[in-house]
């Protein structure tokens, strides 16, 4: 939840989360089939702890991913409403995504920014603690986010220099490709390098991959720490679906 990539692809969409968490908390369940709607199904990884999701996908070829943090690093309270996890299901379990998201209580719950990709349209919402900001992106464009609660500016900016880099060397990647880019770009730096590890106190723990087509979404999970992979192929129900 702490480093997001945006790629479109070819006929593609792949969207990658790296998890950055401290080792003492309890492994995630990798991605399986956790709710039914009307639509289709609803897939994600499960933190053990809290028991929402960082990352999520449906069988409308919809994602949506979750950061730590807003716009600068915070103060964390002593104790939330609920958890950041219980967002994505929350959002994903009705109709109309974009109108719960408007309706959506935020109050209570710590600051935190979401990447939503519905119905082939993107968008950027930071929650800051008091207010939410919904930016439209294009979908054509290449984007990656970096959690401000672990990484400051020099970092940050870095990170965009490695990202630009990859781009300009692979235009049209697969998503195997972006997931070695989420892997091992770093130049061998363990604070900020994508794939992280502070003295084996804070590392990265997984990574989660969706790679959108036109008739299905394959969702990818590597558990960085057991060095296993899992594969999800959700096929896509509805024709509404556009890809750029």
């Amino acid at each position: 939840m702490c480093t997001v990539s945006f790629i479109p692809s070819g006929n593609k969409v792949i969207i990658t989360s790296n998890r950055d968490e401290k080792i003492v908390r309890p492994a995630a369940l990798p991605p399986e089939k956790m709710m039914s709607t009307a639509d289709g199904a609803i897939y994600y990884p499960v933190d053990a702890q809290a028991g929402g999701t960082w990352f999520i996908a449906n069988t409308n070829g919809d994602v949506g991913v979750l950061l730590n943090g807003a716009y600068k690093k915070h103060q964390p309270q002593s104790s939330y409403r609920h958890s950041r996890g219980s967002i994505l299901p929350a959002l994903f379990n009705v109709e109309n995504l974009w109108g719960a998201l408007h309706s959506f209580n935020f109050n209570g719950i710590e600051n935190c920014t979401l990447v939503l990709y519905i119905s082939g349209r993107l968008r950027e919402c930071i929650w800051d603690g008091n207010e939410l900001a919904i930016t439209s992106l294009n979908e054509r464009e290449r984007y990656i986010w970096s959690s401000v609660t672990l990484y400051n500016e020099a970092m940050i900016a870095e990170r965009k220099q490695w990202f630009s880099a990859f781009i300009n060397n692979n235009p049209n990647p697969t998503q195997q490709e972006i997931i070695d880019f989420h892997t091992h770009t770093g130049n061998g730096n363990n604070h900020y390098g994508l794939k992280m590890n502070r003295d084996n106190t804070m590392l990265t723990v997984s990574i989660t991959s969706a790679s959108i087509g036109k008739k299905n979404t394959q969702l990818e999970y590597v558990d960085c720490l057991n060095d296993l992979r899992t594969t999800n192929r959700l096929p896509i129900k509805l024709a509404t679906q556009t890809i750029y």
